[in-house]
C-alpha cells in the first residue's frame, strides 16, 4: 500500500482518511486493522497524519443555531397577537390547560 496522505476525520482521532493509489478510504483507529498498521509504518517513515480541522459552518447551520427555540418563536407570535384567530385560540387552549405556576416572592 502506497499512502500519499492521511488525516484524522474527527476530534477523537477515531478514524483516519488516507489516499493510497489514488483511492480515498477511511480507516478506523484499530491497531488490529492491517490498513491502520500500514499507516503506522508510513508515519515511522517520517510522514505525518494531518490533524482534524472542524469544517466551517454554512449560513444554514449558523442560522439554525442562532434562531430562538421554536417554542419561544411561537410564544413571540402569540404575544404579538399574530398568527390568526385559530392560532391564538389553539395556543390559549394549551396555556389554559397547563397554566404557568405563580412565581414565589
Amino acid at each position: 500500500m502506497t499512502i500519499t496522505s492521511a488525516k484524522y476525520m474527527d476530534e477523537n482521532n477515531s478514524c483516519i482518511q488516507i489516499v493510497s493509489g489514488g483511492i480515498t478510504m477511511d480507516v478506523p483507529d484499530d491497531m488490529d486493522n492491517t490498513d491502520r498498521q500500514a499507516i503506522m509504518e508510513w508515519v515511522a517513515e517520517g510522514n505525518t497524519i494531518e490533524p482534524y480541522v472542524e469544517p466551517e459552518k454554512g449560513y444554514e447551520e449558523l442560522r439554525r443555531e442562532a434562531y430562538p427555540y421554536i417554542g419561544d418563536q411561537l410564544d413571540m407570535i402569540y404575544h404579538a397577537g399574530e398568527g390568526g384567530d385559530e392560532f391564538q385560540a389553539a395556543i390559549q387552549a394549551v396555556k389554559d390547560a397547563h397554566p404557568k405556576p405563580e412565581e414565589e416572592e
